[in-house]
């Protein structure tokens, strides 16, 4: 009697669970899967190296051949620094002698903008494309890279649900590679900006398709440490790209040394497996069942048949009855889905943690450009404080929970993050300051867990893809936060705190997925949200009991 209820009771998160979260089968998957992210988080990064600022000031005419002039022809800072973008008119009552390069002939009263540049470095567009003195062209860069996103990541999303978790990801990886090589022949600025939109907006959501794709590979408990993984390769490929543009101080080659390796990505048409979730939701059954009982013989596991026999019956059901709901109500899955209210508050509440997130994990990163002297090295450590809380991710999200986790790294995040401006200047300062950071990479990095955790497997892809969407409107505005600073030192801070505060109280309304298993319908995350609240319900009279 029991054994067979045990066997009735048999789900696709049993069979994980004997063929185990990280055998030999699930390595080769997850290696395959990895170097996209690796890619992913170079190309997240590049932008902030095209489009870097560089050392250059402004050329004056009639003084070219003496390097001294710049003493008495440009005005300098408070610490010595010339000005770049303006220089001293010159005398226009005066009779010039031949030499036209003396003291006598500039005007220190007048200062006019400069018509031409010197640039003493040019290892970025800014020369290239003489952009000295339009800083809003640089920032453009980023403002348009990030706006890609929001073609990318519903895109990905449709591709991933309708036509597969494996086609989603080679085509976001080699689309990527042909634009960013593309990019690197650009000869005006308008073409590299209009090809800096296109890569993202075509390849920005591999990361989330891939992710979708190892996150249904493994069992409840191989979730979080496929997170770490994915989190700690995209901090690699930062890095990386880092160390390799300080090192070949040229953005053109850094582009296509960068990009060319992901056009062949499109070999994992032939040696990726397919998520065997998304051929259950897909009603190709014979499919999803053979990569499984690949799992089982390259593992060297032994699953009964009747265990497949019963996730089969599992799936052809929960097939059957979105079938009969589509009927009954003449609507199909998508618009039963968009149509429940329930779904509905948690794509506002995770749409929102996602904009708070990325405002204050892109924005501290931003702004952080000035914490030391070299910039490579600036953006390494913002990079590097990322692996601690990855770490901690690890080990507090299945120990204490995902909601637990998320809102008190938010409320962390907010604390300190409001309390910056009242630190002095220095060692201390920058301590807080990198605590802010840790803090809101723990929360951002767990939140892609638990969004994923929160919706139904048909349109979990599409829908995590949404919230990610809506998510960057977060890192688009991002780059203009240090303008804030301009009306109070320590708004930015403030204003990322604040959003790190109410995102800390609105992760509080979602359900607990801890340890439960993914839910394949609509049915099943209406089950999870009423399980959790009778947990929470037990849990209060315990604690009022006692």
């Amino acid at each position: 009697m029991d054994t067979e209820k045990k066997s009735e009771e048999v789900t696709v998160d049993d069979i994980l669970s004997i063929l185990g979260p990280f055998g030999k089968f699930n390595i080769y998957n997850f290696i395959l899967i990895l170097f996209p992210v690796f890619l992913a988080g170079m190309y997240s990064s590049v932008y902030n190296f095209e489009s870097m600022d560089l050392d250059y000031r402004c050329a004056v005419p009639e003084c070219s051949n003496d390097p001294l002039s710049i003493n008495f022809t440009i005005p300098h800072d408070t610490d010595g620094t010339p000005y770049k973008c303006i220089r001293y008119a010159m005398f226009t009552n005066t009779s010039y002698a031949n030499d036209t390069c003396s003291p006598d002939y500039f005007d220190s009263s007048n200062e006019v903008l400069c018509d031409s540049y010197v640039y003493l470095e040019d290892h970025s567009i800014v020369k290239e494309f003489d952009l000295a003195c339009q800083d809003w062209k640089r920032s453009l860069v980023g403002t348009v890279h990030n706006a890609g996103f929001f073609v990318a990541i519903p895109l990905a999303g449709l591709l991933s649900d309708k036509y597969g978790r494996r086609l989603a990801v080679v085509f976001a990886a080699v689309t990527s590679g042909i634009f960013g090589v593309i990019r690197a022949l650009a000869v005006n600025y308008e073409m590299f900006v209009v090809f800096e939109f296109l890569e993202p907006a075509f390849g920005g959501g591999v990361y989330t398709a891939s992710f979708v794709l190892a996150l249904e590979l493994v069992g409840p408990k191989g979730r979080v440490f496929v997170s770490l993984l994915f989190n700690t390769m995209f901090i690699l490929g930062g890095v990386s790209v880092t160390l390799l543009y300080w090192w070949l101080q040229n953005w053109r080659y850094l582009l296509f040394i960068i990009y060319t390796p992901a056009v062949f990505v499109i070999i994992y048409m032939w040696t990726l497996t397919e998520s065997f979730r998304w051929f259950f939701s897909k009603g190709r059954y014979e499919e999803a069942l053979n990569v499984l009982s690949r799992s089982e013989k390259i593992n060297n596991a032994y699953i009964s048949k009747d265990h497949y026999d019963q996730v089969e019956k599992h799936a052809t059901q929960q097939r059957d009855a979105r079938k009969c709901e589509s009927l009954e109500t003449n609507q199909s899955s998508f618009k039963q889905v968009l149509t429940s209210a329930m779904i509905w508050k948690r794509l506002f509440i995770c749409s929102f943690l996602w904009i708070s997130s990325t405002l204050v994990y892109y924005g501290l990163s931003i702004n952080a450009i000035e914490l030391s002297g070299n910039s490579y090295l600036n953006y390494i450590v913002i990079l590097v404080i990322e692996a601690p809380a990855n770490v901690c991710k690890l080990i507090f999200l299945d120990r204490y929970g995902r909601k637990r986790v998320i809102a008190t790294a938010f409320l962390l995040t907010a604390l300190i993050l409001v309390s910056y401006g009242f630190v002095p200047v220095g060692t201390w300062s920058l301590i807080v300051y990198l605590g802010g950071k840790f803090f809101i990479t723990l929360a951002y990095n767990s939140l892609y867990v638990f969004a994923a955790e929160v919706f139904p497997t048909n349109y979990r892809t599409t829908l995590l893809a949404m919230c990610s969407t809506i998510g960057r409107i977060g890192s688009t505005v991002a780059p203009q936060t240090p303008l804030l600073a301009r009306f109070y030192d320590y708004l930015p801070t403030i204003l990322f705190g604040v959003m790190a505060g109410l995102s800390a109280f609105l992760v509080l309304t979602l359900p607990e997925t801890n340890n439960m298993k993914l839910p394949d319908s609509l049915k099943e995350a209406q089950d999870q949200e009423k399980t959790a609240q009778n947990n929470e319900a037990k849990n209060t009279e315990t604690k009022t009991s006692l």
